[in-house]
């Protein structure tokens, strides 16, 4: 059975190549470009993964794990970010718990695959 992720990142373009790559790699891709888009797919669907950007609009990732918290998502969620060490911020929110792995930009594309697969 195939799996599903939910990408949820505002750089389209990333997101849609990210997308192209993981369907070809027979995932079940839906894409999010910020955080209140994820939400709604969040409240409606289900996932085995969440890829989780920190950095959007709308809604950051931050904001969106502090909701997700809140109604006690069982869904493996894995951090993706640019960002030197956004485990320090999430560690400061309480919110370190609901990530089980991060992914650092720029992407090493089969660290990521082996990343998602472990899931």
């Amino acid at each position: 059975m195939k799996r599903k992720i939910l990408l949820i990142d505002d750089d389209k373009e990333l997101s849609e190549e990210m997308a192209d790559f993981l369907a070809a790699e027979g995932y079940i891709v839906q894409t999010a470009f910020d955080g209140l888009q994820a939400e709604r797919f969040i409240n409606k669907y289900t996932y085995d993964i969440i890829l989780l950007d920190l950095k959007m609009p709308a809604l950051n990732g931050l904001d969106l794990l502090k909701r997700l918290k809140k109604i006690d998502l069982k869904t493996k969620i894995i951090l993706i970010s640019g960002k030197p060490f956004p485990e320090k911020e999430i560690k400061k929110h309480g919110l370190l718990p609901m990530i089980s792995s991060i992914i650092r930009k720029p992407y090493d594309i089969r660290k990521f695959l082996n990343t998602i697969e472990l899931k």
